[in-house]
């Protein structure tokens, strides 16, 4: 298997937040946490601790799929995903409330919410009259897929309500599994008609709410949080702050893809700046792009049954021949290379 990606779903790189909601769940009903936690390399306790330790992906998933066959039939990332703000979101969560605008805190979440521990990958974007927030699987989990959606919806209305006014609600809600036994409770909390069996997990608002405004703006704390959160995001060693925001932010719009001037505009600088910090770092634009392009797509290669057609897709390129000639250029080999090694 190719080390420049599988070391990615077993690094330590995702903050246990969502895994300390379930075991405290599960405490609270009193049943024997401990078990899902063998063979992790972590504890129940250091899941739940103030000095918390990080997991990776593949430590996170097993021990989501033990709590969730340990408690069926209820609406546990409805429950792990509807806590306090703090809770689920921590320094990012002050971020996003200290922002001007619903715009500016979307824009902020999606570039850091994995700083939040998410375990999937959200996007955003204004189509016709609507906002359509959209998860995208960042490893196929088919048995966990409702109980991770429905947190990451969850928390981010959680959050959205708290910063912006409890009368924000969704138009509708897709998601694309069947409808649970406990369906009825979508539509209690989310306050909109929910769809289940769609094409997609999507969240769809009218577009108007990105002009509402936040009473607890503070641009100094904005600032310092998001730099915060930056820094809790850059694992790989002390690599300069632009090229960890890039990194984010390509990687949350690998099937849109920005260009230079989209990217300074999220991060709020010139294109020239940008250019500038990025050259200082010893970086350019597009060599950053083709990393996070490589990345992705050796992932779905190796991980996913998905066709080198519908990877392409998902990695920004309309033609797949365009990306198969890229890959070659990335890795010395074709996309079939890696297929035939995960065999």
């Amino acid at each position: 298997m190719d080390s420049s990606i599988a070391p990615r779903l077993d690094e330590a790189v995702i903050p246990p937040t969502v895994l300390a909601g379930v075991v405290e769940i599960g405490q609270r009903q009193g049943l024997p946490v401990g078990p899902w936690c063998d063979g992790t390399g972590v504890t129940p306790a250091q899941l739940v601790s103030s000095d918390t330790v990080n997991v990776s992906f593949r430590q996170a998933a097993a021990i989501l799929r033990r709590a969730v066959r340990a408690m069926p039939g209820r609406p546990l990332g409805m429950q792990v995903g509807g806590r306090d703000v703090l809770l689920t979101f921590g320094i990012l969560g002050t971020a996003i409330q200290s922002c001007a605008t619903l715009a500016d805190a979307i824009t902020v979440g999606i570039e850091l919410h994995q700083a939040a521990g998410s375990l999937l990958d959200i996007e955003a974007q204004v189509v016709g009259a609507n906002l359509v927030m959209e998860l995208h699987e960042r490893a196929p989990e088919p048995e966990l897929v409702a109980f991770l959606c429905e947190e990451a919806f969850c928390s981010t209305l959680v959050l959205i309500r708290s910063a912006f006014g409890t009368d924000v609600s969704p138009k509708y809600v897709e998601l694309a599994y069947p409808a649970p036994s406990y369906a009825r409770e979508y539509r209690h909390f989310f306050r909109c008609p929910v769809h289940t069996g769609a094409a997609a997990n999507r969240m769809v608002f009218s577009s108007s709410v990105l002009a509402e405004t936040s009473p607890t703006h503070n641009e100094l704390t904005r600032s310092v949080a998001v730099e915060a959160c930056r820094r809790l995001l850059d694992l790989g060693g002390r690599r300069p702050d632009v090229t960890v925001a890039i990194e984010a932010l390509l990687s949350q719009s690998l099937r849109r893809p920005l260009t230079m001037a989209d990217a300074a505009q999220h991060l709020h600088v010139s294109e020239r700046t940008l250019r500038r910090q990025l050259a200082d770092a010893g970086e350019r634009f597009s060599t950053v792009r083709d990393r996070v392009r490589e990345r992705r797509a050796t992932f779905l290669l190796l991980e996913s049954a998905m066709t080198v057609d519908a990877i392409a897709h998902e990695v920004g390129f309309s033609d797949a021949r365009e990306f198969r000639r890229a890959y070659i250029r990335w890795t010395g080999h074709p996309p079939t290379h890696h297929r035939r090694q995960r065999r």
